[in-house]
């Protein structure tokens, strides 16, 4: 539980600093009804220059707010943000967020369950008033991937992150 703390107290930093774009780019992703969904980079441990090589193409740029710790990403509609996390031992890539500004946060969740085939379990400790918080954990690229989906009126935030 302690990495979901974790998770949730980043997804805040995250979410109240980045604003980006839509996901029209060639990507392949599932309309949610208000945005498109979008599965960032999940190869934990990477360099930054991977993510990078992954993240060209397509209408993705990097903002003016990257730096050795964090690449975030958007493109020309401003309603989603990647943000990539290189914190720790090595630092390889450690976390992947994608926050949506969306009012249907509820087909993000399920396109979450859906596509890693997990269930996600709203997690009433670590919820605010106007939030919903999910965890889960799916194993994704052949290892356990803890994902929380933290929810407003407005956005929702998917962060991905090793459990250990």
């Amino acid at each position: 539980m302690s990495i979901l703390m974790a998770m949730v107290a980043i997804v805040c930093v995250t979410t109240f600093t980045a604003c980006g774009g839509d996901d029209d780019d060639d990507v392949p992703g599932q309309d949610t009804g208000t945005v498109t969904f979008y599965e960032p980079c999940l190869e934990f441990g990477s360099s930054r220059d991977h993510v990078k090589d992954f993240m060209s193409g397509g209408t993705w740029q990097l903002m003016e707010e990257s730096n050795e710790y964090v690449q975030m990403y958007s493109n020309s509609q401003n309603t989603t943000t990647v943000t990539y996390s290189f914190i720790g031992t090595g630092k390889g890539l450690t976390m992947s967020t994608v926050t949506y500004i969306t009012y249907n946060a509820q087909s993000i969740v399920a396109e979450v369950e859906r596509r890693y085939k997990v269930t996600m379990k709203k997690d009433t400790d670590a919820t605010q008033p106007g939030d919903t918080v999910y965890g889960g954990q799916a194993t994704i690229n052949g290892r356990t991937t803890g994902i929380i989906v933290h929810c407003t009126s407005a956005i929702a935030t998917v962060i991905y992150g090793r459990p250990d």
